[in-house]
């Protein structure tokens, strides 16, 4: 274990709430000389962390020095100390251990980007100078600067990082854990029927047609954007959709709904008309054959919910990944159990019960088909009231 260098006469006390108590005691001849210990304590009379103890006690030590040269410089300085365990080392360390590397890409460029935000302001300071206060005030600024989400977010990733500190015995205490942040409803949006029919109808005609491909396939088999622009055409074959999720690596069979297997009937008609016959490969295709790269998808999915919004407004605001959504709701409504769910969209049973909490208890039908249930029940055992 990497042994941090004290400056001298500095001592450190840990209490048993698990707060450091650094205090700068001199020795014998320097208490007979007329100096005396002194706490280390901020401005506002907090103990201070390690790191800034450390800079305290040196300043102690430097005065001690001109003293003893009689108020001459010093003739050595103090070499400086490389610090071996700032949040920056942390980080690299984190990235070699199993605990990163079983992530999936798309998580660990997540994860990056907001270790980018973590390093920029916490990078160089030793991770048991950390309190509390200092992340608590950072994320009030993360909100304000990044949004409310951005910052939720950004301080789960240094509360992971934080509690591989723990594991590696880098601190002994996690400072981001209960924080008390704010936290932020789920986001659960559904498109209704008519936005999808009109939505798919647009597409078609403004010759986005891939967008309705990739629409009909995200909402028949409740599957991410990156997973059905990801799908081949192999995968579709034999009446069933197999995906392996990015996100997860769940691998998921879902069979063909009709609506589903008309369109990809349609797809193969598509591409066996046209000027170049290409029956392989994936199955959104955009307009020159190629497949998509995110962003290129973005813009085709933007021009078409733009002008589907002109006749629903309320789709301007929706999102592509809100099909998963629409499609997990879809599946309750048709009386589908949480496991068979689960079966098909690759959730978490978590995150479907999530899902269902959110939208299906102020959904119409499900009160209606409850009501239509429980007046059957009452019926049946005869009870008046």
């Amino acid at each position: 274990m990497t042994q941090i260098s004290l400056p001298n006469y500095l001592k450190l006390r840990r209490e048993t709430d698990g707060r450091m108590r650094p205090r700068w005691e001199p020795g014998r001849s320097l208490r007979d000389a007329g100096w005396k210990g002194r706490d280390l304590r901020g401005p506002s009379g907090q103990w201070l962390g390690l790191e800034e103890a450390i800079v305290a006690a040196d300043a102690v030590n430097a005065e001690v020095a001109a003293w003893r040269n009689q108020g001459q410089p010093r003739r050595r300085a103090r070499p400086e100390r490389k610090n071996t365990r700032c949040v920056e080392a942390l980080w690299a360390e984190y990235q070699k251990s199993p605990k990163w590397l079983k992530k999936a890409p798309i998580t660990q460029r997540d994860y990056a980007s907001k270790a980018s935000l973590i390093i920029a302001e916490f990078g160089p300071r030793h991770v048991e100078a950390l309190a509390k206060h200092h992340l608590y005030t950072w994320w009030e600024r993360l909100v304000a600067a990044r949004g409310h989400a951005m910052a939720n977010g950004t301080l789960a990733v240094l509360r992971l990082l934080l509690s591989y500190g723990v594991l590696k015995g880098w601190l002994t205490t996690n400072p981001a854990l209960k924080l008390g942040l704010e936290g932020i409803a789920p986001r659960c949006v559904v498109w209704s029927d008519s936005e999808i029919a009109h939505l798919v109808a647009t597409a078609d005609r403004l010759g986005h047609v891939a967008v309705g491909d990739a629409v009909v396939l995200a909402l028949h088999t409740g599957q991410r954007q990156g997973d059905v622009l990801a799908l081949e055409m192999p995968q579709v074959d034999g009446g069933r959709a197999i995906f392996k999720q990015s996100k997860r690596g769940a691998r998921v069979s879902v069979p063909h709904t009709p609506t589903l297997a008309a369109r990809i009937a349609a797809i193969r008609t598509r591409r066996a008309s046209g000027a170049v016959v290409q029956l392989g490969g994936r199955v959104v295709l955009a307009p020159d054959g190629e497949p998509y790269a995110k962003e290129r998808f973005g813009d085709a999915w933007r021009a078409v919910r733009a002008e589907a919004a002109k006749q629903f407004p309320d789709a301007a605001c929706k999102l592509f990944l809100d099909f998963r959504d629409t499609a997990v709701t879809r599946l309750a409504l048709a009386g589908c159990t949480v496991p068979e769910i689960r079966a098909i969209t690759g959730h978490s049973m978590e995150t479907v019960h999530a899902v269902l909490v959110h939208y299906l208890a102020l959904d119409d039908r499900m009160a209606t088909a409850g009501i239509e249930r429980l007046k059957t029940w009452m019926a049946d055992e005869g009870i008046a009231i």
